[in-house]
């Protein structure tokens, strides 16, 4: 815990001395939420029968859809970043040399990322509560809990890149594929069923496809955890499974690095 806390501090510490770049993140969440309100409140009419069992307001379910995208850069590429980055500059290795365990040096890597993110969506969130968006704060613990969910989904993709890195010293086009597949078929910006239906199919293998359901579930309808476990079943397969998976592609990883010697050779 020490560790992972240590790394944090030190992740602040690092951003905190860029303050306008913080400054500027904030402002342009607030600034883009303007647009969509204005983007959504034009599409209501349009949207309103394709979003019924998700909400009836197509700016809220814009809006939850938004923030928790805004969640998912961080889970598939911070961490690779980081691990790129340690080898570049030579302190992975020293890095890994220390007596804290590897999880708890992952967690430290991201966890600031994965702080900033989280703040960034509550602000946005709120921005768009502000301008009208119907959200059900009292789901707020119901929705926290799914959106850990989402992220601990997608993570296990960070670790694969983080393998990838360490083993070729690239993630290839793992992230992007991931992020625009999670964008286009995972509800983001419409509900999945108004896919056509020869790609819908594979919407169901797209984890952010059934959290965004649960989480529209619960903060734009007012439904309890029970109503949408089914969904949350099957995102926390995707956990299980991907991060056999993850874990096991960066334990190899590191098991050739270290016996090849190449941990700190970019």
């Amino acid at each position: 815990m020490r560790a992972t806390l240590a790394l944090i501090r030190s992740s602040w510490l690092s951003a905190r001395s860029y303050r306008l770049r913080l400054l500027g993140s904030i402002a342009s969440l607030l600034l883009t939420v303007v647009p969509l309100y204005f983007v959504a409140n034009a599409l209501q009419p349009v949207m309103a029968d394709s979003i019924a069992g998700e909400g009836s307001q197509y700016f809220a379910f814009l809006m939850l859809g938004m923030v928790t995208f805004l969640l998912i850069p961080v889970a598939v590429q911070t961490l690779p970043g980081e691990i790129g980055s340690g080898i570049n500059s030579g302190w992975l290795e020293a890095l890994l040399g220390t007596r804290a365990s590897l999880p708890a040096l992952l967690a430290g890597l991201m966890g600031f990322g994965l702080i900033w993110a989280a703040l960034r969506a509550t602000i946005m969130l709120i921005g768009g509560w502000v301008l009208g968006a119907s959200i059900m704060w009292s789901r707020a613990g119901s929705a926290i809990l799914i959106m850990a969910l989402i992220v601990l989904a997608y993570l296990p993709i960070g670790l694969i890149g983080s393998a990838m890195v360490i083993a070729f010293r690239t993630t290839g086009p793992l992230p992007r594929v991931v992020m625009v597949v999670s964008a286009l078929l995972g509800g983001v910006y419409y509900p999945t069923q108004v896919i056509p239906s020869w790609i819908q199919s594979v919407s169901g293998f797209v984890p952010l496809t059934y959290g965004l359901r649960a989480l529209r579930a619960t903060m734009l309808e007012g439904l309890p955890l029970a109503d949408v476990l089914p969904d949350l079943g099957i995102l926390s397969v995707f956990i299980v499974t991907l991060s056999a998976i993850g874990w096991g592609a960066l334990v190899l990883a590191l098991r050739h690095a270290r016996r090849a010697g190449t941990l700190t050779q970019y």
